[in-house]
């Protein structure tokens, strides 16, 4: 349970790092549905970087409990929609209403989630210091500015 409320956590930190879902492997969006680093290492981290005390944990895991049912249906809606992505055939003759119905889905889905992301993180916002704040929105600037970085190598 505690695993669990800690992935939780951790999603809504790369939220809070993002006001939008970027498309990643097969219309998903990247950050919001997992990969990338451990999730419970970066809730870990994120709540000793602001200091979060006990009261505002519990009130952050609350936030995400109650956000729970929402991300797992999101999370459910895209896995049917990778699989019958993955499932389409060129040849048929069906192909193209196919794929248009599923990458309005996807469309849809993304923009589910990126408003929901978006209420979650304000709903954590209000539960962080104004200094916690400041110190958040530095932190998301130095990732942005390392993103940046890494795609200028690549």
């Amino acid at each position: 349970m505690k695993i669990h409320s800690i992935a939780l956590l951790a999603l809504v930190s790369m939220a809070a790092f993002s006001t939008t879902a970027q498309a990643g492997p097969h219309g998903m969006p990247g950050m919001m549905f997992g990969g990338g680093p451990g999730p419970g290492l970066m809730l870990e981290h994120m709540a000793d970087h602001l200091d979060l005390d006990d009261a505002q944990r519990e009130s952050v895991r609350n936030i995400l409990e109650a956000a729970k049912p929402e991300i797992e249906a999101l999370r459910e809606q895209f896995r049917a929609n990778r699989e019958a992505l993955d499932a389409l055939d060129a040849s048929d003759s069906a192909y193209s209403a196919e794929l248009n119905n599923l990458a309005i889905s996807n469309g849809q889905l993304a923009t589910e989630g990126t408003l929901l992301f978006t209420r979650i993180r304000t709903e954590v916002h209000a539960v962080l210091t104004e200094e916690q704040r400041e110190k958040l929105a530095r932190s998301k600037e130095r990732m942005r500015q390392a993103f940046e970085r890494r795609m200028q190598r690549s």
